[in-house]
């Protein structure tokens, strides 16, 4: 298929910024026979079936199912990447409790963040998937139809605030909670003003031609080269052209999925080893990838979350306990005090049950009778 410049149609679109210039995203997707605008991320009610029917009725967050709460746990869990801490408390709360433990919690709306507010007896949370200057869309459960699937756009002023565990905005400034989405390898741009069209991925190539404001095309590749992202389509001549999309930062901080991967950079330099981060730890390899599951560092075990937080409490693990100091150091081959209670970890961090340990009987649940 071949895109051309000329007899470009005109249409009305959703902004979208992408730093040098700001470009449009013209294509549509549907969910559950709605348009949606492409630069909006709403994916439907993909809320899990054993939740949604009633089959389980508190989730794996400790949470009732089907209510606000559940619903946005799983979104920031699915799509965001971030474990929420179990039996995170009504909707009202969240903002608070977020705060206190270090997060963003703000009026400015980012995709990716949590809409809460603190109207009514419980209050509300719901998933951010897109903004539009004042307004904001939001996905949502048990709001307007009972336990229920819904999306709807409000403006941003009509919530308590924003929580921004990990956003997946990527107009976030730097050093924000921010993981930023990848650009599509394909689409169409609407262009906003005066862009040189050129016959090569570079500012020393020749300039063919211009896009004027309200002009589009679709292009097929996005390359990165000299400095900057380009976007590239096939002319009507059947020439390849490319037009300037975005400088690249040497200065890029945060998140970035790469290869399926999690990556956090400072200054442009990949994150290795320990790394604090908005209040929680997480440990990257030496390639800069973020570490999952048991991790050794020196002699001690630490466990990562999937989200690649670091463990600290208790951890079950294919029926197994297990017990995280604060530090996150998996304890072993001793005796130890939870909630007045003591308990027995062996050589391989593994919690005693129902058995005797040094002269002392423990019960089903570890604890010492």
């Amino acid at each position: 298929m071949t895109f051309f410049k000329s007899g470009v149609k005109k249409s009305r679109c959703t902004q979208l910024s992408v730093g040098l210039a700001t470009l449009f995203v013209t294509s549509t997707f549907l969910f559950g026979g709605e348009s949606v605008q492409a630069d909006s991320v709403a994916r439907g009610d993909d809320y899990p079936l054993h939740y949604k029917n009633g089959s389980v009725e508190i989730d794996q967050w400790r949470m009732y199912s089907r209510q606000c709460t559940s619903f946005a746990a799983f979104r920031l869990s699915s799509v965001n990447g971030f474990e929420i801490p179990p039996a995170y408390g009504n909707a009202n709360e969240w903002g608070h409790r977020a705060r206190r433990e270090g997060y963003r919690v703000d009026t400015k709306p980012e995709v990716g963040a949590i809409a809460w507010s603190t109207e009514g007896y419980y209050g509300h949370v719901a998933w951010v998937s897109n903004v539009l200057g004042d307004t904001i869309e939001i996905e949502e459960y048990n709001y307007g139809v009972r336990e229920k699937y819904n999306r709807r756009s409000v403006k941003a002023s009509s919530m308590t605030g924003f929580i921004h565990f990990r956003d997946l905005s990527a107009s976030h400034s730097a050093g924000e909670n921010a993981r930023s989405p990848e650009l599509p390898s394909s689409g169409t741009i609407v262009f906003t003003g005066k862009s040189p069209i050129m016959d090569q991925p570079s500012r020393t190539g020749q300039v063919i031609d211009y896009y004027y404001a309200g002009e589009s095309v679709s292009y097929d590749q996005v390359l990165e080269k000299d400095g900057y992202k380009w976007l590239g389509y096939l002319s009507y001549s059947g020439s390849r052209r490319y037009v300037q999309y975005a400088e690249l930062s040497n200065t890029e901080k945060g998140w970035k999925k790469e290869g399926g991967s999690w990556y956090y950079r400072e200054n442009g330099k990949l994150a290795t080893g320990w790394k604090k981060i908005n209040g929680s730890w997480y440990h990257f390899k030496d390639n800069g990838t973020m570490s999952t599951g048991w991790v050794k560092d020196s002699s001690h075990w630490y466990y990562l979350k999937a989200s690649g937080e670091m463990q600290t409490g208790w951890l079950k693990e294919n029926g197994t306990w297990y017990y995280l100091e604060s530090s996150g150091a998996m304890k072993s081959s001793q005796w130890f005090q939870v909630g007045g209670k003591s308990y027995y970890v062996n050589a391989s961090g593994a919690l005693a049950v129902n058995t005797t340990v040094d002269g002392y009987r423990v019960d089903s649940n570890g604890a010492r009778i």
